[in-house]
């Protein structure tokens, strides 16, 4: 045990004499890593809040199935029989036309006094059919919906095909472009990492070099910079994620300000304990890359 000490002390008390003898440095170094890991967090951030978003979107996909008025109760019970036997839905439920004139009320609020002087009820019955959110493509809805349109009662089918194509576009955008973006930031921190590295090993080279001369092996002189990288990659990951929290509060206040019946601003959420740990070490990793993509330039002095 005192051997482990007396290994591990010395490079700990030359890490933190590196670090006090070049603030400048560790300085520079930390806050542009600080701003590569801020794009990071914000971006992965973005990612989480879109993908709960959009999946609580999915989770209210749904067909509507418009009915004749002439239609029959052996017609209606065999309609919904075929309905309930589709994979695609999950669950459906009959709208009268009554309730869709209630409905319609609602929706029209202070507007809906004109329906009470109609001489009729205009609005047919429906059914609405929650589809599954494992329905990943539009070609599939749209196959389901020419399929309910020539069931017999069916007057029309509506599923709003142009925000379903949107929709769907955005999902795919969220998920493959999403690890290409992550990919390159981190590939970008690394660099940045490894590029500040290397300017501590050029500003140090003199000390480097009496460190060669003394007779100190290449572990004791390349493990301070090591634990210098993690350093400034733990207090950047420490300030980026402090950075992007106030950000999100002041974000979600404003939105919550300007459309405070915008239900989306309810829905944004901070990472919770889990990514946080893992988004700390994630810097903590990148500063262990940058150190080993520059380690290079220690061994060549």
């Amino acid at each position: 045990m005192a051997k482990i000490q007396d290994h591990i002390f010395p490079l700990f008390k030359l890490t933190g004499n590196n670090i006090r003898r070049h603030p400048v440095i560790n300085l520079i170094s930390i806050s542009i890593i600080t701003i590569s890991m801020l794009l990071l967090t914000l971006y992965f951030l973005g990612y989480s809040n879109a993908a709960r978003i959009v999946s609580s979107w999915r989770a209210d996909l749904r067909i509507v199935v418009y009915l004749d008025d002439n239609i029959d109760a052996e017609r209606m019970s065999a309609l919904k029989n075929y309905c309930r036997e589709l994979d695609e839905v999950l669950r459906f439920d009959y709208v009268s036309k009554d309730q869709a004139l209630k409905n319609f009320k609602v929706t029209l609020g202070e507007d809906a006094s004109f329906l009470t002087d109609l001489p009729e009820n205009p609005l047919p019955a429906s059914l609405e059919l929650f589809l599954d959110s494992a329905v990943a493509d539009v070609d599939d809805v749209e196959l389901l919906a020419r399929q309910l349109q020539r069931q017999v009662g069916v007057d029309e089918v509506a599923y709003g095909s142009s925000w379903l194509r949107q929709l769907f576009s955005l999902l795919k955008t969220v998920k493959y472009f999403g690890v290409l973006f992550a990919a390159f930031l981190s590939a970008v921190t690394i660099f940045i990492v490894a590029s500040t590295i290397r300017l501590s090993l050029f500003a140090r080279r003199e000390t480097i070099r009496v460190l060669h001369l003394v007779g100190a092996t290449r572990s004791f002189i390349a493990l301070p910079y090591l634990f210098e990288g993690v350093f400034q990659g733990a207090v950047a990951s420490f300030l980026a994620l402090g950075l992007a929290y106030a950000g999100f509060r002041y974000f979600k206040d404003w939105l919550q300000l300007q459309a405070p019946q915008w239900p989306i601003a309810l829905q944004l959420k901070f990472f919770t304990a889990l990514p946080l740990l893992l988004f700390l070490l994630l810097g903590t990793l990148l500063g262990i890359a940058g150190f080993l993509l520059s380690s290079r330039w220690i061994r060549q002095d």
